[in-house]
């Protein structure tokens, strides 16, 4: 069932693509990551509205699955990714945030970015929502087009964290698998809100349909969460293609048992479609080394990148 929107305040290509990244790059508490992404267009859909981001150099890996009639769900994640890579490769902002940081912590207003690098991740996916929302608005065939996303920012041993909508990111830590997202869905409402017996969940008939997403409103809120990060752990970056087919604890054994972040990945998607493979499908596995870690063979380079930015649709 394609992905809906439904609004609320806030409180406040048919072959797959994966991208490899080849230099373990040393963080604080001498650590290394292993990086590799994948999206498939899974069994079902024409068309794959799933992007991904590895910004290595800025320690920053991002999903976004789009939503909208035509092809707008293609461009709104598409253009989210470019809008965070542009945002974060541009030293004046970087530069800006900073100061504008540091002059919150002054005056004890900081709020809840407890960091620099917090409120970069956050202004990172307003800009992006905004970037979004105003095409949306000058192209009367991307009316109603948003996206989702997740991003991860690695700052030493913690790793930031910004989600709109029902893309998830996960922290596998030994055998235990910890959602460090929470879902923007009217499913996930209903059982907050204690409305669903849990014999209903399986089959809640608008589990498709998400309450928060990036383009549809001018502003939106980023959920921001910190978390630690140390060597062994694993990070999961996935849309809703591989989580609605793939339980967590599938998903646990999977990247607990595969070799390397690549196995991982290619394992999950062929998961998702054994079980019918309904929807685009998009992972981005981060593993945390020691220092001293080595790849087992020389990573593949990533493919080129597909042609940017696509093509707008015909009204």
């Amino acid at each position: 069932m394609p992905k809906k929107a439904v609004t609320t305040e806030p409180a406040a290509a048919p072959d797959a693509q994966s991208v490899a990244s080849a230099t373990p790059r040393v963080a604080r508490e001498a650590m290394v990551r292993e990086v590799f992404g994948l999206t498939d267009v899974g069994l079902v859909r024409d068309g794959n509205e799933d992007a991904l981001l590895l910004l290595e150099p800025e320690s920053l890996y991002v999903v976004a699955d789009g939503m909208g009639g035509h092809s707008a769900g293609e461009v709104a994640s598409a253009y989210t990714v470019e809008a965070l890579r542009d945002f974060y490769e541009n030293p004046e902002f970087t530069a800006r945030i900073k100061r504008y940081w540091r002059r919150l912590k002054r005056k004890g207003e900081t709020g809840p970015d407890r960091s620099a690098a917090s409120l970069r991740l956050r202004k990172a996916a307003e800009r992006a929502n905004l970037t979004v929302f105003t095409m949306a608005q000058a192209h009367e065939q991307l009316r109603d087009m948003g996206t989702t996303l997740v991003a991860t920012s690695f700052v030493g041993n913690r790793v930031y964290v910004a989600n709109v909508g029902d893309s998830r990111v996960y922290r596998l830590r030994g055998r235990k698998l910890t959602q460090l997202t929470e879902d923007h869905s009217l499913l996930n409402e209903y059982i907050r809100m204690n409305l669903l017996q849990p014999e209903e969940i399986e089959n809640f008939p608008y589990r498709n349909v998400i309450v928060r997403a990036l383009g549809l409103q001018e502003s939106v809120v980023a959920d921001i969460t910190v978390a630690s990060a140390r060597v062994g752990d694993q990070f999961l970056l996935a849309s809703d293609g591989l989580t609605d087919l793939v339980k967590d604890r599938d998903i646990r054994d999977i990247m607990a048992a595969a070799p390397t972040a690549e196995a991982a990945c290619y394992r999950l998607v062929e998961a998702a479609k054994l079980r019918g493979g309904h929807d685009n499908i998009t992972t981005v596995i981060i593993r945390m080394h020691e220092a001293s870690w080595q790849p087992v063979r020389g990573m593949p380079p990533p493919p080129p990148p597909p042609d940017f930015p696509p093509p707008l649709p015909t009204p």
